[in-house]
C-alpha cells in the first residue's frame, strides 16, 4: 500500500466517521413529532430518543478515547463502525419507541468511538505533508454534519421513508468497516500501556449525566428548579472528579498536565466558546427568518446555509494555506472573523434586508472555517503521541457539551421573551460574543503557576 493511499483511506474513515456521527445528532430531531404519532407515545419520552444518543456519546467518548491509545485508532474506529451500523440497521426495524431508543443509545457508543479516533488517525498516521489538509477535511465534515441532519430528515419525513433516516447510514458505515478492514491488514500502529481508570469514568459519567440533563430542562419553566438542582450537581461532581483524577497515574483525563499546560487549556476554551455559538448560529437564525421576516420554511432553510457554506469553503482554503505553524494566529483570526459576524448579527433590525442575516451568517462560518480545523490541531500536537486518542475524545466531549449549552441557552432565551424575539435573539447573540471575546484571553494565573 502506498503512501498516498494509506492517507486517502485514512482521511475518509476519519472524515466519513465525523460526519456521520454528527449528522445523526441532529437528523432525528426534526422527527419527534413524527415519532410520538408512529409508536403512539408522548413527546416527553420520544425525546429520550435524542437525549439516549447524546448522554451515550457523552458518556462512552473518554474511555473510549483511552482504549484507542492502548488498542489502537483503526481498532476502536472498526469498532465504532459496525456498532453504529449495526445500531442504525436495528433502529430503522424497531416497532417499538423502547428499542428505538435502546438502538439509539448503541448507536450513541457507535458514534463516541468514531468521534473518539477521527483526529487522533490522522494525527498518528498521516504524513506530515498531507496532515493539515487532512485535518481541514475533518473540520468540513464537523461543520456539515449539525446542518444537514434535520435537511436530510425532513426530507425522508415528507416522502415517508421515516426510517431511512436511520438505513441512510448502513452503507456509508459498510464502506467504513471495508477501509478500516484493509487498513488493519497492512498497518500496525504504536499503542500505549494505559489503563481504564473506572473510578473516574463513574463520577465523569454522573457528572454528564447531571449537566446534560440539566441543560435539556433549562428551558422548561416548570422545571427550572431541577434544572439547577442537576446543573449545581454536575458543578460540584466535577470539583471531586478533578480532585479524584489529579493524583491518579491512570488518570480519564490527565488533570496535572493540563493544568502545567496552559496553552492546551487556552485551546479548549475556545473549543467551548466555539461549540457554544456555532449551537446559538444553528439554533436563533430560523426564528428570525420566519416570525421577523415572514419566510416560509423552504426559504428559511435554504437561507441559514450561510454558515456551513462559510465554514466548509474557509476550512478549505485555510487547510491549504496553513503548513502547520499557523495554527494559533489562525485561530485567533477565525475568533476574530467570528466576534465581528456575532457584532453585525447583534446589531441586525428586520428594517434590514433578510440577506444580510445570511452575510452575518457566512461571515461566522468563514470565521469557524480558519478556526475549527486550526484549534483541533493545535490541542493535537500540544498533546503526547501516545495520548492521540484521550486528547481527540476530550477535544469532542467539550465541544458537544458547549454544543448542548449553547442550544439550552438560546432555547431559554426564546422561552423567556417569547413575546419579544428581537430582544430574545440579541440577549443570545450578546451572550455568545461575551464568551468568544473572553475566549482570547490569555489564561493568566495558569501562566502563573507554569512560570513558577
Amino acid at each position: 500500500m502506498t503512501k498516498h493511499l494509506q492517507d486517502f483511506l485514512i482521511t475518509i474513515i476519519s472524515g466519513m466517521g465525523m460526519l456521520l456521527s454528527t449528522l445523526d445528532t441532529g437528523i432525528i430531531n426534526v422527527a419527534l413529532s413524527f415519532l410520538r404519532g408512529q409508536f403512539q407515545t408522548t413527546t416527553n419520552i420520544a425525546s429520550f430518543t435524542i437525549t439516549g444518543y447524546t448522554l451515550a456519546l457523552a458518556i462512552s467518548i473518554l474511555p473510549l478515547g483511552v482504549l484507542s491509545d492502548k488498542f489502537g485508532k483503526l481498532k476502536i474506529s472498526y469498532l465504532g463502525f459496525i456498532l453504529f451500523g449495526l445500531s442504525s440497521l436495528f433502529c430503522g426495524f424497531a416497532n417499538s419507541i423502547g428499542w428505538l431508543i435502546t438502538g439509539r443509545i448503541i448507536q450513541g457508543i457507535g458514534a463516541a468511538a468514531l468521534q473518539a479516533t477521527s483526529a487522533a488517525l490522522i494525527t498518528t498516521l498521516v504524513s506530515e505533508d498531507r496532515k493539515n489538509s487532512a485535518i481541514s477535511s475533518l473540520g468540513v465534515m464537523i461543520g456539515l454534519g449539525p446542518v444537514l441532519g434535520p435537511s436530510l430528515g425532513g426530507i425522508l419525513l415528507s416522502l415517508n421513508l421515516w426510517r431511512f433516516i436511520f438505513w441512510i447510514n448502513v452503507p456509508f458505515t459498510i464502506l467504513g468497516v471495508i477501509c478500516n478492514h484493509y487498513l488493519l491488514s497492512k498497518l500496525s500502529e504504536e499503542t500505549s500501556k494505559r489503563t481504564l481508570d473506572n473510578l473516574g469514568i463513574t463520577i465523569n459519567a454522573l457528572m454528564l449525566v447531571c449537566l446534560l440533563l440539566g441543560l435539556s430542562l433549562l428551558s422548561k419553566s416548570h422545571l427550572l428548579v431541577v434544572s439547577l438542582i442537576l446543573i449545581i450537581s454536575s458543578l460540584f461532581l466535577g470539583i471531586i472528579f478533578y480532585h479524584v483524577e489529579f493524583s491518579n497515574k491512570h488518570a480519564l483525563v490527565d488533570v496535572e498536565g493540563l493544568k502545567n499546560n496552559p496553552r492546551v487549556i487556552s485551546y479548549l476554551f475556545q473549543t467551548v466558546a466555539f461549540g457554544f455559538a456555532s449551537a446559538m448560529i444553528f439554533l436563533l437564525p430560523p426564528f428570525i427568518f420566519e416570525q421577523l421576516y415572514h419566510l416560509g420554511v423552504g426559504k428559511t432553510g435554504f437561507l441559514v446555509l450561510g454558515a456551513p457554506a462559510g465554514l466548509v469553503l474557509f476550512s478549505r482554503i485555510s487547510g491549504k494555506i496553513n503548513d502547520g505553524s499557523k495554527n494559533k494566529s489562525f485561530s485567533h483570526f477565525g475568533l476574530g472573523i467570528i466576534i465581528l459576524s456575532l457584532i453585525f448579527l447583534l446589531l441586525l433590525t428586520p428594517s434590514w434586508p433578510y440577506l444580510f442575516l445570511t452575510l452575518g451568517l457566512f461571515i461566522y462560518g468563514i470565521g469557524g472555517g480558519y478556526f475549527q480545523p486550526a484549534n483541533i490541531a493545535s490541542i493535537m500536537q500540544a498533546s503526547p503521541m501516545e495520548m492521540q486518542g484521550s486528547t481527540g475524545a476530550l477535544q469532542r466531549m467539550v465541544q458537544n457539551v458547549a454544543i448542548s449549552a449553547g442550544s439550552a441557552v438560546g432555547s431559554t432565551c426564546l422561552n423567556l421573551w417569547s413575546s419579544n424575539l428581537l430582544l430574545a435573539t440579541r440577549i443570545g447573540w450578546f451572550i455568545t460574543l461575551v464568551l468568544v471575546i473572553l475566549s482570547l484571553k490569555e489564561l493568566m494565573p495558569f501562566k502563573m503557576t507554569n512560570k513558577q
